[in-house]
């Protein structure tokens, strides 16, 4: 019978502690005093991330491959396969953070930039409006309610038939109207003839903003935007505080699904959101009742997870969403209480893998509506895929996974202080030159790294087509490390773990599958309406890895088609473009469920072709060489 008694476990170098339960989960103990822990696989032993030192007390760790006999006798365990059986003390070793956004380069890393020209053009029509109106005073002979007075003001103003109110600004209507000599500043939806907001007829309350918020499945990105201007004023970005819990959207679904999974799941981006929208209002001093609406971008777990609806159906077959567009709400009703008066309205999505973020990204590269056919690409954890032109659009999501972001990878890391960004081998010595964001000594290898690492590999001769290492080019650098051959690209000298950054031909056979399931989708995609890579005149490319790839590389390692660079161009996130434009014109608004309506979803799980491709891009670049002539 497991004892009641309370077992303190305390986290080094934090120094934070809990009290639980005898048999309680380690991985659990340690996201319960909010520190972030690697853990790509969500916790169920195969990523080998939650690696942590036991140095007082003990756990109850059966052991795992992952770690070797040596990593064991010295009190290494995996914490989500530990259980806690008596007070400890733990050291989560820096490298196994999951990592916070704090230095500029890392803000920059984050990907919540949006390429100018994307909004350049943008005709501003604003369905968001601001007004000061005057209401008529009651008399005796004139004793008509105040919301009568209030709607016929409103209704002349804006030559409308009628008017939407909620029941909390009826509650504030008489006394403002009374203290302010009959006037009013109201926030008006013109798309839906509603109330949004009432204030008090001072200048301070004259502005009207609203936020664009990109919730990703790795990086959340906020840009607030002046309705009445157009300009972009602020923005702030951050990693996705749900990674703690699994970093991939099947292991947060699976996540969801456990005791108080999906609130936690909710809690932790809704805080995310809230603090990020706090610190903008503090630096640009803008009164929160100023703050109009948001506009919520994201895929359709994400956007299910924040809404607080369970995603598990996603995960299920036949893989259906519960909603394509969730409804408007006021920011409290989702615990959003530093904008609580704020609107919040989203965009619509296709499938459960084809969210609102692709149909915001449609919307910003703006391929629904040229002649040519264009290829957009999300480089992101999920890959999703949209080709076409104004005739016709059709999408997939091509599962990458996280391999690219550091899943999957031992020594992987996202885009943080210390990791290596960019590589270059010397064709003589295959020495490793690299740069490491943050210009500190480097901690691991990110997804930019990864892609150059591959490609110089391949043609400086390290590696063959198959990923494996050539042996017998007196290569110095090449090691056996925790029983396999690994290439160390910065030795234990030079690194700031204190240990080799290498990578094993483990890591490669994943990085290799994620490449292949990015240009086997784009295939695909093409073939079902009998095109090829040669009809695609431009490819726009989105997403965290977009940004920072060397493109030539992704080519070269069969990740992307072997075109023209020049007919490549990087947009910076076009799910928060999206919702930007959304924000500033209503027309641009109701023609993302237009986009999300034309798009034909292809699900590729059953696709046989896809299967076929797939496997023929296990090879560098693919197997036939055809494909890739340059």
């Amino acid at each position: 019978m497991a004892s009641k008694k309370k077992y303190k476990a305390m986290f080094l170098p934090s120094r934070k502690s809990v009290a639980v339960n005898y048999g309680y989960n380690l991985r659990q103990a340690i996201i319960d005093c909010s520190i972030d822990i690697g853990s790509s696989c969500g916790g169920s032993g195969t990523c080998g991330r939650c690696r942590v030192k036991v140095v007082e007390g003990k756990v109850d760790f059966k052991g795992s491959s992952l770690l070797s006999r040596e990593e064991i006798d010295e009190g290494f365990v995996l914490a989500c396969m530990s259980k806690i059986t008596a007070g400890c003390t733990i050291n989560i070793p820096e490298k196994n953070k999951s990592g916070r956004a704090e230095s500029k380069d890392i803000k920059e890393k984050i990907y919540s930039g949006i390429d100018p020209q994307v909004l350049k053009n943008i005709r501003i029509k604003p369905w968001i409006i601001k007004e000061k109106i005057k209401v008529e005073k009651p008399t005796l002979s004139a004793s008509t309610d105040d919301f009568f007075r209030f709607k016929k003001s409103i209704c002349d103003a804006f030559k409308v038939k009628n008017i939407n109110i909620k029941l909390a600004i009826l509650k504030k209507l008489p006394g403002l109207l009374r203290n302010n000599d009959w006037q009013l500043y109201i926030t008006f939806d013109r798309l839906t003839n509603s109330v949004l907001n009432i204030q008090e007829p001072e200048e301070k309350n004259s502005g009207v903003f609203g936020v664009a918020v990109d919730i990703g499945t790795t990086t959340v990105a906020l840009q607030l935007i002046d309705l009445l201007t157009g300009k972009m004023i602020d923005a702030e970005s951050d990693y996705n505080p749900q990674i703690k819990y699994g970093e991939d959207i099947i292991n947060r679904i699976i996540y969801s699904l456990k005791n108080d999974g999906l609130k936690k799941l909710q809690d932790s981006i809704i805080k995310n959101i809230d603090k990020g929208i706090s610190a903008i209002l503090g630096r640009m001093k803008i009164n929160a009742d100023n703050i109009a609406a948001l506009m919520i971008a994201g895929n359709a777990t994400m956007m299910h997870i924040f809404y607080g609806v369970s995603p598990k159906t996603i995960r299920e077959e036949p893989y259906i969403t519960v909603a394509n567009k969730l409804p408007e709400v006021y920011a409290r009703e989702l615990g959003i209480i530093s904008v609580e008066d704020a609107i919040i309205y989203s965009i619509s999505g296709v499938a459960s893998y084809l969210g609102g973020d692709i149909t915001s990204g449609v919307l910003a590269t703006g391929i629904s509506k040229k002649k040519d056919i264009s290829l957009f690409i999300d480089l992101g954890t999920n890959g999703e895929l949209v080709a076409g032109n104004s005739d016709w659009l059709i999408g997939c999501s091509c599962s990458a996974g996280p391999a690219f972001e550091g899943g999957g990878v031992k020594c992987g890391t996202r885009a943080v202080d210390g990791a290596i960004e960019k590589i270059n081998i010397d064709q003589k010595t295959y020495r490793c030159s690299y740069g490491v964001i943050g210009n500190i000594k480097p901690s691991g290898i990110c997804g930019s790294g990864l892609i150059d690492l591959i490609g110089e590999m391949y043609l400086k001769g390290v590696i063959d087509r198959k990923g494996k290492f050539n042996r017998d080019i007196g290569n110095p650098y090449l090691k056996e490390i925790e029983g396999q051959i690994c290439y160390v690209v910065a030795g234990a000298a030079a690194a700031g773990t204190g240990s080799d950054i290498f990578i094993s031909e483990v890591d490669l056979n994943n990085l290799i599958r994620a490449k292949s399931a990015v240009y086997s989708g784009i295939k695909t995609l093409l073939e079902e309406l009998d095109l090829g890579i040669k009809d695609i005149s431009h490819i726009y490319l989105a997403g965290g890895l977009g940004k920072n790839i060397n493109i030539l590389n992704a080519i070269i390692i069969g990740m992307l088609p072997d075109i023209d660079v020049k007919n490549y161009t990087f947009l910076g996130n076009t799910s928060a473009a999206g919702a930007c434009m959304c924000l500033l014109s209503r027309q641009k608004y109701a023609y993302c469920e237009k986009i999300a309506s034309k798009i034909t979803y292809l699900e590729l799980s059953v696709n046989m072709k896809f299967m076929d491709r797939y496997v023929a891009g296990l090879f560098l670049p693919y197997t036939d060489l055809k494909d890739f002539p340059a």
